[in-house]
């Protein structure tokens, strides 16, 4: 199953520097700071169903690193991402996603495939 997700995929490749009193506000909010790791592919270099299976295996993102430079995937780390700077659709998903493992396939208008994998929430 692939989850349609452009503007968050967009949000996310986007560097995320709050102002200093988002800054505040964050670090005082009941709302995780996430750490990810995101995994991205080209949809013409590999399948949709592979591409999830093999991520769904992911246990931490060691493996998610590991497992992106194998597929030759890009690999990106995102530090400190606020619940709130995140697509209102992909908060849920990652609120119920326990740390180490991998979201469903998010695809990016059917040119890119990218799954996110939680490393911790701060």
């Amino acid at each position: 199953m692939t989850i349609r997700f452009v503007p968050a995929i967009a949000a996310l490749t986007v560097a995320l520097a709050p102002a200093a009193a988002t800054a505040q506000q964050e670090r005082t909010s009941p709302l995780p700071n996430y750490n990810l790791v995101q995994l991205s592919v080209a949809a013409s270099a590999v399948l949709a169903d592979e591409f999830q299976s093999r991520t769904m295996a992911i246990t931490s993102c060691s493996e998610a690193v590991k497992l992106g430079k194998a597929m030759d995937a890009k690999v990106e780390r995102k530090t400190f991402v606020h619940e709130t700077s995140l697509p209102p659709q992909l908060r849920p998903v990652l609120r119920n996603l326990p740390n180490g493992m991998a979201t469903p396939v998010l695809s990016e208008g059917g040119s890119a495939l990218h799954v996110l994998v939680v490393c911790s929430r701060v």
